[in-house]
């Protein structure tokens, strides 16, 4: 596996700390049309190319990675990069970049750590070999604990903040694994995402959202969950809940499958399914249920104070199905 080099793209991979971060990741794609359409940048944005970078790991299924793209993204020409790349665009206008990164939200008595893939508007400012930064949407990525836990303890890390910062997306492109990170759920995240800033909306965070029409029909059809979600589901803490309370169990049908299964369904569309994406955030999560017949989400909660994916999170599903059956 290559190493990132970081000194290339530090001028472009910079963590963002002047947006309202706390509109981001209690949904699991946010996107900020509408905010940006009275400063011109969405427009900006819609004549731009599109430069995607993933983990080094993902090139190693490069073809899977744009097939997930050309399903959903029509919204600009794109173009699949790798991050050190990136620096041969440090000084050009007319570009945007999905990248990863991190950053802390800070209490007076906790932090908290998000991972996002994030899509900003890359333009040139006056001063030179420094670009200005516009961000356009944001995917909330659920990494593993080391990940996390590097991103919180980055303030007692040794080193210039430069230095930490080029540590720090070293690891995420190298290193980090990301749960909720696939060749196949990732089109479901480019469709919001697509769609949302086509039509110039903000994406409205709600608690609880669902498709009165296509929710229903898990009563009679399969619910897919990913194979990361059984290895937490099959824990002892997601079986009993913090409450004690154990709702009513969900009886539709439900089958595990691996990420390589699961991204041939949804890549393939022999037939559509429907399929579960858990996000931890911290102390919080967010469960999402997508439709794979053209990728739309249909079900998502926000729990706050809540990490641990339950078995009662799909009686919260089957719930909403019985209310509208």
């Amino acid at each position: 596996m290559k190493t990132l080099n970081m000194y290339k793209v530090k001028q472009i991979l910079l963590f963002s700390f002047f947006i309202l971060w706390a509109t981001i990741c209690q949904s699991q794609v946010s996107y900020f049309g509408e905010s940006l359409l009275n400063s011109q940048k969405l427009e900006i944005f819609k004549k731009t190319t599109t430069l995607f970078t993933f983990q080094y790991a993902d090139y190693d299924e490069l073809k899977k990675f744009d097939q997930a793209i050309k399903k959903n993204w029509t919204i600009t020409p794109y173009k699949i990069i790798k991050p050190e790349e990136l620096a041969r665009y440090d000084t050009l206008a007319n570009y945007s970049v999905f990248y990863f990164d991190a950053y802390t939200e800070k209490s007076d008595s906790s932090k908290t750590v998000n991972i996002i893939y994030a899509l900003k508007l890359l333009t040139p400012s006056k001063k030179p070999k420094i670009k200005q930064e516009s961000i356009l949407a944001t995917i909330a990525i659920f990494a593993d604990p080391n990940t996390n836990l590097l991103v919180e303890m980055q303030d007692q890390l040794y080193g210039t903040k430069r230095s930490i910062k080029n540590s720090i997306l070293s690891h995420l492109y190298n290193k980090s694994i990301f749960f909720n990170w696939s060749s196949g759920l990732l089109p479901g995240y480019l469709k919001q995402i697509n769609d949302g800033l086509l039509a110039n909306q903000n994406c409205n965070i709600d608690y609880q959202f669902y498709n009165k029409i296509r929710l229903p029909e898990l009563a009679k059809e399969t619910l897919y969950i990913p194979e990361y979600i059984k290895q937490v589901f099959s824990s002892r803490l997601a079986l009993l809940p913090p409450s004690g309370i154990i709702a009513e169990p969900y009886n539709y049908k439900l089958k595990f499958v691996s990420y390589e299964t699961l991204d041939s369904l949804i890549l393939n569309k022999a037939a559509p399914i429907k399929y579960v994406v858990y996000t931890q955030r911290a102390n919080d999560k967010i469960i999402s249920v997508y439709d794979s017949k053209d990728d739309k989400i249909i079900y998502q909660r926000f729990y706050p104070q809540s990490p641990n994916f339950e078995m009662n999170d799909l009686s919260e599903i089957k719930k909403v199905i019985v209310s509208l059956k």
